[in-house]
Formats: structure tokens, sequence, C-alpha cells
């Protein structure tokens, strides 16, 4: 197994990981400020703040999870009905702006991540370039799935890597 898949399946399972231990800390830290505020009395003020970091962390990993499970919304009514060489190239050309797209997220995240070092968060005073990095992470992960689907596209291979038969429309024509 080389290092890029070694990294890869890493990544893919930390990523999976890290979505549900920050979904299990948003409830319990939840649970527990709703326990502080209505039977101790004294709630605390800056779970506000963590659940809300925590949530931006969990959306933008749970949207490069989706990217790697192939769970992200396509509307290829259309595409079906073309041949297979044809949907390769449209999967090429689709994958080629994706990729375009969170280069630009990448970039533009970093600078985001970069300004974000002397915003301080009102109650606990955290720099938001900690909540500001979700995206250029989250979408260097999107990226290396993404890449990965683009290269078995143009390997003529399924997103999984799998041979491309060519499908039974291939035959019908």
């Amino acid at each position: 197994m080389t290092v890029f898949h070694r990294f890869y399946d890493f990544a893919r399972r930390l990523d999976s990981l890290f979505g549900m231990a920050a979904m299990a800390f948003i409830i319990l830290l939840a649970c527990a400020n709703v326990f502080m505020r209505y039977v101790i009395g004294r709630p605390w003020g800056w779970v506000e703040e963590v659940t809300v970091f925590t949530f931006v962390w969990l959306t933008m990993l749970g949207a490069s999870a989706t990217v790697h499970a192939e769970g992200h919304c396509s509307i290829d009514v259309l595409v079906r009905r073309f041949p297979a060489k044809w949907r390769r190239a449209v999967a090429i050309v689709s994958d080629s702006i994706v990729l375009a797209t969170l280069i630009l997220l990448i970039v533009y995240g970093i600078q985001l991540t970069i300004k974000g070092q002397t915003k301080l968060t009102p109650i606990l005073g955290i720099p938001y370039s900690y909540v500001d990095a979700a995206v250029p992470v989250s979408c260097g992960l999107m990226l290396m799935y993404y890449g990965r689907m683009f290269w078995n596209s143009v390997r003529g291979k399924t997103r999984d890597g799998a041979p491309d038969g060519g499908g039974e429309e291939e035959s019908a024509s």
C-alpha cells in the first residue's frame, strides 16, 4: 500500500471519527448547560461559542465525508442516457470544475484563517482563525477525495476504482 493510500485511509477514518466525536460533544455540552441553567441556576456563558464553533467544524468535515461517500446531490437524468464515452467526458469536466472550485476555497480559506487571527471571540477571546481553519482543512480533504475520483475517471474506471464496463446503454446503441 502506498503512502498516499495510507494517508487517504487515515484521513477518511479521522474525518468520520471527528464527526462522531464532535456531535457527541455538542449534545453533551448542550445537555450540561441545560442542567446548569434550570437545575443549578447558573448557566455557562461560553457554551454557545464552543458549540457553534464545533458545529462549524462538524458541518465542514461532514461535507468532506459526504464527498468521500459520494453522497452529494447530483442531477444526472440526462447524463445517464449518454454513451459511456460521453458520461466519462462529463465526469472529467465536472470533476475539473469541482477541483478548481476547491482550490479557490482552500486559497481564500487560508487567507480568511490568517485574517481571523486578530479577531477574537467575545466571551472566550479565542481567535476566529481556529474556526475559519475548518474551510481550508475540509476543502483540502474534499480535494483529495475528488482528486481520486477525477483520476479514476481519467483512467476510465468507475469512481471507486473498478474498471468501467461501459454499461448496458453502450451495447444497445
